[in-house]
């Protein structure tokens, strides 16, 4: 699958937004492993269980390591049975969580308004670099490498593999196509639309938010309306969360009601679909 260098209908780009949200308690019960020459956190299903496919996980801006995403990876393992990789692709350089739990923090983790201030005037310039730093031409090799051995091995043992993006990885997960079987992409950000989406030939799960500035709902509807004319030959939905904001699958906040209700109907969409395609 070729990506798409015309900005032309592109989604809007990351902003203030992307680096908003909540950084979840918990303690990740995977294990840190290299595995086709990266970093990669590994999650796997209980001991004995049956393992149903690999997922892969194209972590946002902040990464690996994110404690969010472990802690979804350590459920997609849980609950639907798979071995679910989270490899390295920012080659040790994630957008840092300093920034965090400032809009909408989790009980103790308040901050004085002074300090969330500071935060984000320092953090927006930091963002900029990194995106530059991470740009498609570096990091579009990077992750296509990756996903071709990993190809190569599931091949080797008749196992399928589907990928779950977040974010800036959200869209990675549509461009990695080639690789896959199925693809679930909750708030993707920097599509070319409907360019990109009409190159979609695996079944594909998208995950979006009513309020999201970063992929606003007339750009939903575009998506909607090119996978609708490749009904007949392509598996899809696209399910959108009403008043969820951009992040909300992997950093809203469990303390709020509704910001709960979308991380979990979120994740529940993502295993439904790996369980539907990737299980034998």
């Amino acid at each position: 699958m070729r990506y798409s260098n015309s900005n032309a209908n592109m989604s809007q780009l990351p902003s203030v937004c992307c680096m908003r949200g909540s950084m979840h308690a918990g303690t990740p019960t995977g294990t840190e492993e290299v595995v086709h020459g990266l970093q990669t956190y590994v999650a796997r299903p209980a001991d004995g269980a049956p393992v149903n496919g690999t997922v892969v996980i194209c972590a946002d801006a902040f990464g690996w390591q994110f404690i969010n995403l472990r802690l979804i990876a350590d459920s997609y393992a849980r609950r639907g049975g798979f071995r679910v990789l989270m490899p390295d692709f920012h080659f040790g350089k994630p957008l840092s969580t300093d920034h965090l739990d400032l809009a909408f923090p989790m009980k103790g983790r308040e901050q004085p308004f002074w300090r969330r201030v500071i935060s984000l005037v320092l953090g927006l310039p930091q963002f900029v670099f990194w995106l530059w730093v991470h740009r498609q031409s570096v990091s579009y090799p990077i992750i296509t490498n990756w996903f071709a051995a990993l190809r190569d091995e599931q091949a080797k043992v008749g196992a399928k593999t589907g990928v779950a993006g977040f974010c800036w990885g959200g869209r990675y997960a549509l461009l990695v196509n080639d690789y896959v079987d199925a693809i679930y992409t909750a708030h993707p950000s920097m599509l070319s639309v409907p360019g990109e989406i009409e190159m979609i030939t695996k079944p594909v799960s998208f995950a979006v938010g009513e309020k999201d500035p970063v992929l606003p709902l007339p750009q939903v509807e575009k998506i909607k309306g090119v996978l609708s004319k490749k009904k007949d030959s392509l598996n899809s939905e696209v399910i959108v969360y009403e008043g969820m904001p951009h992040s909300f699958a992997v950093r809203g906040n469990p303390e709020i009601v509704e910001a709960k209700k979308g991380l979990e109907g979120s994740e529940t969409q993502a295993v439904d679909w790996f369980t539907k395609h990737l299980h034998a």
